[in-house]
């Protein structure tokens, strides 16, 4: 029996997988999660052999949740399960080792397939998800490699908060965060906030 655990911010999708997947002999539910956070908490406490792995999510999103789930819980297997079409977006989530990737309208026979598949060792890309190997490593090279405290700075900052509100969220100092600023304008070689907040979501840095 293969224990699988769904992970999607959209309650009524992993409601619908667990109904479509539970009548079948060889697979089972074991739980369900609707953010990364909470999927990593329940791996915890679960034996899972595979994750289906929404992509797209707000606070973690699938490519971080994936590094973690890799890190830490490394014979779990992981099927990335996506709406985006961003070959980009995709390269993303390959980098992290998932296992497999689908589109989320891909049908239930391919969808059960790849999970058994992939429970036995092997790497699917599915039906229909757009290629994304063709896409330069330059271009990946170009994404600015930001440090877990400047990412923090610039998610509180394109909720539109001041630095001010950012340094009092963060218990840290005007100083600190005006220098985790500069560090990010000559990252990104720009010092429009706006602009930058506008690449980083483009690039999948924040969500």
């Amino acid at each position: 029996m293969i224990k699988i655990l769904i992970v999607d911010d959209h309650p009524y999708l992993t409601e619908g997988l667990s109904s479509i997947l539970g009548d079948h002999p060889d697979i089972k539910v074991e739980g369900t999660a609707t953010s990364g956070k909470d999927a990593i908490k329940l791996l915890e406490t679960l034996d899972i052999d595979v994750v289906l792995l929404d992509i797209i999510m707000p606070e973690m999103d699938g490519v971080e949740c994936c590094s973690k789930i890799k890190s830490n819980f490394p014979n779990t297997k992981v099927i990335a399960l996506t709406g985006e079409m961003n070959s980009n977006v995709l390269l993303n989530m390959w980098s992290q080792k998932p296992d497999g990737i689908l589109i989320k309208a891909c049908g239930l026979d391919e969808l059960t397939s790849t999970i058994i598949s992939v429970s036995k060792g092997c790497k699917v890309i599915g039906q229909n998800v757009p290629s994304f190997f063709d896409i330069k490593e330059s271009a990946k090279d170009d994404i600015p490699k930001l440090t877990k405290t400047e990412t923090k700075v610039l998610k509180l900052l394109a909720e539109g908060i001041t630095r001010q509100e950012a340094a009092d969220k963060m218990n840290r100092s005007m100083y600190s965060i005006d220098f985790h600023c500069k560090n990010i304008f000559r990252k990104f070689n720009d010092n429009r906030i706006h602009s930058i907040i506008a690449k980083a979501r483009k690039s999948r840095l924040i969500t």
